[in-house]
């Protein structure tokens, strides 16, 4: 049984409900995987730092542990400067994964207008075969044609017979004629209309599937981005993570050695806790700023 057009809007309605709703979700896990990649490489980051700040404490004094004078100062000068540099890494992201979630709106919109289109194609199709097909079989054109072949019967009749032709016939059969073909044109205009309609879909379909694909690729592009920011935020120096604070040479090796051993946890403050201080308020103030305008 044929299905009527209400009928087909209705199954097409259904099927873009339901593509719609798998949008969503896809939204949904790609965006958790841009979260999830900003933790993993902040944490990446956080740790690289945490060990480059042991490592320096060790290399100052290597029995500086617990239960040594003044460690727990030292403890929450360190776990304040670093809660300072992780959020500051954070904020970092945050700016990249703020333009990676509307390019991933962006993305769904275009998606769903994409399977709107699919949908509208399908339906395009169904009707040029249907139009076609009413062109072929329409009631009121075949009616025409027979009255046409009727009077054309009648006339010709007439002419056997020699009677002479009422002229009325010759005017209905014109008027028959004429009927017919703006019924044909009325018709094929229908189909050339929708034919129209189906290749402007299609050339809507295209560019939206290049927009789609542009915004993909956008978005591995910040997400790289991202990262290679994030690691490179607050070192000095070369590129790359910090895996370790070289020994201070700030004093000679003769005072580094004493005062590495009676006031440890001032030479880690000022040589370690200090500086870094001065690199997260350094790249708040320049980088984080200049981002957020």
């Amino acid at each position: 049984m044929e299905l009527t057009n209400q009928e087909k809007c209705k199954n097409l309605m259904k099927l873009y409900e339901e593509s719609e709703g798998k949008i969503t979700a896809d939204a949904i896990v790609n965006r958790a995987y841009v979260d999830r990649l900003s933790e993993q490489t902040i944490n990446e980051k956080v740790n690289a730092q945490m060990n480059s700040i042991k490592t320096g404490i060790y290399n100052i004094n290597p029995r500086f542990k617990e239960g040594s004078k003044n460690y727990e100062a030292t403890r929450k000068l360190v776990s304040e400067t670093m809660a300072d540099y992780q959020q500051a890494l954070i904020d970092l992201s945050s700016f990249y994964d703020g333009k990676i979630e509307q390019l991933i709106l962006r993305k769904v919109e275009l998606e769903a207008s994409l399977i709107g289109s699919i949908l509208n194609e399908e339906y395009l199709t169904e009707t040029i075969s249907e139009k076609n097909n009413q062109k072929e079989n329409d009631e009121v054109k075949r009616s025409v044609k027979d009255n046409i072949k009727a009077v054309l019967e009648k006339i010709k009749n007439k002419r056997n017979a020699n009677s002479e032709v009422d002229p009325k016939m010759i005017t209905n059969l014109l008027d028959q004629q004429e009927v017919a073909i703006e019924l044909d044109e009325k018709l094929s205009n229908n189909v050339d209309q929708i034919m129209k309609d189906k290749n402007d879909n299609k050339d809507f379909m295209s560019k939206v599937e290049r927009e789609i694909s542009l915004i993909s690729s956008e978005i591995d592009r910040i997400n790289e981005r991202k990262k290679d920011s994030i690691y490179d935020a607050m070192e000095v120096g070369g590129k790359e993570l910090t895996s370790n604070i070289k020994r201070i040479r700030i004093f000679g090796r003769i005072k580094n050695f004493f005062a590495s051993r009676f006031n440890t946890a001032k030479v880690v403050e000022s040589t370690i806790i200090i500086p870094l201080n001065e690199r997260i308020e350094a790249f708040k103030n320049n980088e984080l700023s200049s981002m957020k305008g």
